[in-house]
């Protein structure tokens, strides 16, 4: 009898599912219908205004509460996001017990505004790391990111690498996670997002930009194309870092890329309609677009190239690449919408 339908894609494919950015009720619903995971960013606390504002407020106003008046915003926001994620990770800690680690973790990704500083990120990975066993920590897919990712891994730690657009991203991060590995004598597990629904947004803003007419189908083919391109190369290479693809924006980032050794995560909406979908399981992961498509969509965008061409960048150019500075633009967003909410809360304190 079947269980459900990400119950019914886990047994018979080995995909996995996390949930992003949930609130409470799908949290609950989630973890009901097959999610191993969680998965977090900074723009969690700004999800979560949209469907729990009275949680946000009350986070926020405890924080606020305990710190010193001087206290600085930007830290207290990062106290807010790790008491938001001290939620789902009580909940999931259950199947984390049950299933003796292999499921059950909740990601958390420290502030876009130090993302760039090695020791800085390492420090937030120390207050992350207290905050449970199952937790597991993002760190982005850049040069001081690798370096991070490595060190976490060799202290046995889980990871993810995020912000990761291109099979060179993918490659860099990976190789770092396995260098982690010949450190220690533990397997923690590790993960690097693809986002083809981020990529595709990206690829959709250049043509307009451009003056390029191009079909959102076409879009699509180049989204979907890159988490393929990273899938082989895990494959080939038989890398212990499994690709996690991130940032759907239809139930196809999901369908489209059901297969062994996958993940994905999904929105609570996209989610739940796949749950009252269930459509059939296919595994299509390793599925290949026609080769005048892929031809046209390089010849459309460079960005697509380099995103699909192994060694087309170089680690210098990761951070400088066109979706990651789009993507760290909206984290940093995130991160200013819990500043603000912060200093409302202060002025209300004061008045």
């Amino acid at each position: 009898m079947s269980l459900g339908y990400f119950h019914d894609v886990y047994a018979q494919s080995g995909t996995e599912f996390w949930v992003n950015n949930p609130s409470l009720s799908e949290i609950e619903m989630s973890l009901a219908g097959g999610a191993v995971g969680v998965a977090s960013n900074p723009n969690y606390i700004a999800a979560l205004l949209k469907t729990e504002p009275e949680f946000v407020h009350a986070t926020i106003a405890d924080v606020v509460a305990q710190a010193d008046a001087d206290a600085d915003a930007a830290e207290l926001a990062m106290a807010v996001i790790r008491k938001a994620v001290s939620r789902p990770l009580a909940i999931f800690d259950k199947l984390y017990d049950q299933t003796v680690g292999r499921c059950g973790h909740v990601a958390i990704q420290g502030s876009p505004l130090k993302n760039h500083d090695l020791a800085a990120m390492l420090d937030e990975a120390e207050t992350f790391h207290e905050l449970g066993e199952n937790v597991i920590i993002k760190m982005p897919a850049t040069i001081e990111g690798a370096q991070a990712l490595e060190e976490l891994t060799a202290r046995g730690w889980p990871t993810i690498g995020t912000m990761c657009f291109s099979v060179s991203q993918y490659i860099y991060m990976a190789e770092a996670h396995r260098r982690g590995l010949q450190r220690t004598d533990e397997n923690p597990k590790c993960l690097i997002t693809m986002l083809p629904g981020m990529f595709g947004e990206y690829l959709a803003e250049d043509a307009a930009r451009r003056g390029i007419e191009i079909s959102d189908e076409m879009i699509d083919h180049a989204a979907l194309s890159t988490a393929r391109a990273a899938y082989q190369i895990y494959r080939d290479r038989n890398y212990d870092a499994i690709v996690l693809s991130g940032g759907a924006r239809s139930m196809r980032h999901w369908t489209e890329l059901v297969g062994p050794g996958m993940a994905i995560t999904l929105s609570g909406a996209l989610s739940g309609a796949l749950i009252a979908e269930h459509p059939e399981v296919v595994d299509r992961i390793e599925a290949s677009e026609e080769p005048s498509v892929i031809e046209e969509l390089r010849q459309a965008f460079p960005d697509f190239v380099s995103a699909c061409d192994e060694g087309a960048l170089e680690p210098e150019a990761f951070r400088p690449y066109g979706p990651v500075v789009r993507f760290q633009n909206s984290l940093l967003g995130g991160i200013g919408t819990i500043i603000a909410e912060i200093e409302k809360r202060r002025v209300t304190m004061n008045t």
